[in-house]
């Protein structure tokens, strides 16, 4: 069950088994379609922390990933738990110009619990129903290391979920790209659409057969470019696709095709990153 909510949540890995019908990419906005040029992504091999991405004119020239931290900790009597895996990575991304954009990550996934003091036979004293669990992702971009114009990327959620993994809260989504009051919205898209919330059934066929997943970065109603981390069928992560609006200006496309490269690199590492521990 965890990895369903996961996969609502855009931020989990699912493994891909063969899906009926010919694979669909995301569904995007008719306006991106129109002005989009498309490519595909080839990653490259990863060895010693160091990765590679290319897709258009833009590839990944430097890059570096820290070690994965974390581990569980709980008080004298055990009546609060918590648990972090915390990861960092950065890139260098260029084009066919001049200029590079230097990013700055860093990923925290916590979980948090009060089951309050046991006093045997299944009974407890105190603490709270349900596991509170973040995941924090933020990145920060700047064009030829200029500081003073930064880009911030920041993707989160938020959920409570019972001793199944299942959501007692319905959880929190958010994901934007700023630099001072310009923002623009990253909105999680699918190979289907969804009208309402999916029921218990379609969670249970999407574990087997995952849409594709991605996010449009939308702005003021413009849609800019999108990516798509995980694809239909047997490609699943190893498939990626972006689409760039070609009208946009170069320097700004700069900065989307980096935030969409850390978007890639952090799905990358959600897929061999080490779970945190069942709820107790």
């Amino acid at each position: 069950m965890k990895a369903l909510r996961a996969a609502l949540c855009l931020l989990g890995f699912l493994v891909a088994l063969p899906a009926t019908g010919a694979p669909k990419n995301i569904i995007l906005s008719d306006s991106l379609l129109a002005n989009a040029d498309k490519w595909d992504v080839k990653q490259g091999t990863e060895w010693l922390g160091r990765f590679k991405w290319r897709f258009g004119d833009y590839a990944v020239v430097t890059s570096q990933s820290g070690w994965t931290t974390g581990g569980t900790h709980t008080n004298l009597f055990k009546t609060k738990t918590e648990s972090r895996i915390a990861n960092k990575f950065s890139f260098v991304l260029s084009n066919k110009t001049a200029d590079s954009a230097f990013v700055n990550t860093a990923h925290e996934i916590t979980s948090k619990s009060e089951p309050g003091l046991k006093v045997g036979h299944g009974w407890s004293v105190g603490g709270k129903e349900g596991t509170e669990e973040s995941d924090r992702f933020a990145a920060s971009i700047t064009l030829n290391g200029d500081t003073t114009a930064a880009w911030e990327m920041s993707i989160g959620s938020t959920d409570v979920v019972d001793r199944h993994g299942d959501s007692m809260s319905g959880g929190t989504h958010s994901a934007t790209l700023t630099q001072g009051e310009r923002e623009i919205v990253l909105n999680p898209v699918f190979s289907k659409k969804f009208g309402k919330r999916p029921s218990f059934g379609m969670l249970f066929k999407m574990h087997f057969s995952p849409p594709a997943m991605g996010y449009e970065f939308v702005e003021g109603g413009r849609s800019l470019c999108a990516v798509e981390y995980f694809s239909e069928g047997l490609g699943g992560s190893a498939k990626n696709t972006v689409w760039m609006d070609r009208n946009a200006d170069p320097r700004l496309q700069l900065v989307l095709a980096a935030a969409m490269t850390a978007v890639l690199q952090l799905q990358s590492l959600i897929a061999r990153a080490p779970a945190v521990p069942d709820h107790q």
